[in-house]
C-alpha cells in the first residue's frame, strides 16, 4: 500500500483561506458592533423623542383644558351680559311707560286745573 501524501501547498492554501475567513469574520463583527451602536443610539434618541412627545402632549392637553374653561367662562359672561341688556331694555320700557303715565297725569292735572279755573271764574 502506498501511503498517500498531502502536498505541502494544500495546508498553506487552507491556512490562507482560514485566515481570509477569519479576517472577514472580524470585519463582520466590527460592522455588527457599529450597527448595534447605531441601534442603541437610535433607541436612546427614540426614548428622548418619546419623552418629549409625551411631555408636549401633556402640555397640549393642559392648555386645551384651560381654553375650554376660558370658553365656558366667556359663554357665562356673554349670558350675563345678555341678561343685563335684557334688564336694561325692560327698565327702559318701564321708564317709557312711567313717562307716558306722567304725561297722562299731567294732562289730567291740567284738565282738572282748567276745570277748577273755569269753576273759580
Amino acid at each position: 500500500m502506498a501511503s498517500a501524501s498531502i502536498p505541502k501547498e494544500i495546508p498553506t492554501v487552507l491556512q490562507q483561506r482560514l485566515d481570509a475567513q477569519a479576517k472577514k469574520c472580524q470585519e463582520l463583527q466590527y460592522l455588527i458592533a457599529q450597527q448595534e451602536s447605531k441601534i442603541a443610539s437610535m433607541s436612546e434618541s427614540h426614548s428622548v423623542l418619546q419623552w418629549t412627545f409625551d411631555r408636549d402632549s401633556r402640555y397640549i392637553i393642559k392648555y386645551m383644558r384651560a381654553l375650554a374653561y376660558k370658553e365656558r367662562d366667556i359663554r357665562e359672561l356673554d349670558e350675563k351680559l345678555l341678561a343685563v341688556y335684557d334688564d336694561c331694555d325692560n327698565k327702559n320700557k318701564d321708564i317709557a311707560s312711567l313717562k307716558y303715565n306722567e304725561e297722562q297725569y299731567q294732562e289730567k292735572i291740567e284738565d282738572l286745573r282748567a276745570e277748577l279755573g273755569l269753576r273759580a271764574n
